[in-house]
């Protein structure tokens, strides 16, 4: 359903008083710096925030929870793991999952790490336009390249 310009506003508020109403437990595997930030937003918004990555509890706790939110600003092994697990079980569940690929395209762990990560079908990719260049491999965040080709490499997604 496209949005258009002029009633952007009043179904962004919407969206806002359902997410009110109904105060959905979001599950959240992100980074160090941004869980105290992420944690607050979704309190300001209405909803319930969850740092859950340990994989003892991490697939009992998808199964709870509305929705997900993977950042993949803090990478490894065990990370990765329960960054997958949690997709791959919030997709069993029929639950929304938003992927932040922060960094990629830096370097090719990262975006290895991220392309396994969108290949388990997010609900929404978020990210700045290098992420999302890099994402639809338009661009390489390294290089510094031009970002005119900015809205051709989005409209891909």
């Amino acid at each position: 359903m496209a949005i258009s310009t002029e009633s952007w506003g009043s179904e962004a508020w919407k969206a806002l008083c359902k997410v009110r109403e109904t105060t959905p437990l979001v599950q959240c595997i992100t980074n160090f710096v941004s869980m105290h930030i992420m944690a607050n937003s979704l309190l300001a918004d209405g909803a319930s925030p969850a740092m859950v990555q340990v994989i003892e509890e991490l697939l009992e706790f998808t199964s709870l929870s509305s929705a997900l939110g993977i950042n993949i600003g803090t990478l490894s092994p065990d990370w990765i793991f329960s960054m997958k697990a949690a997709t791959i079980r919030a997709n069993e569940c029929q639950k929304p999952w938003v992927l932040d690929p922060v960094g990629v395209g830096a370097t090719r762990f990262r975006t290895e790490k991220c392309i396994e990560l969108i290949n388990l079908k997010p609900c929404v990719i978020r990210g700045n336009v290098s992420e999302i260049m890099a994402v639809v491999g338009e661009w390489n965040v390294c290089t510094g390249e031009s970002t005119t080709t900015c809205c051709a490499a989005v409209t891909k997604i």
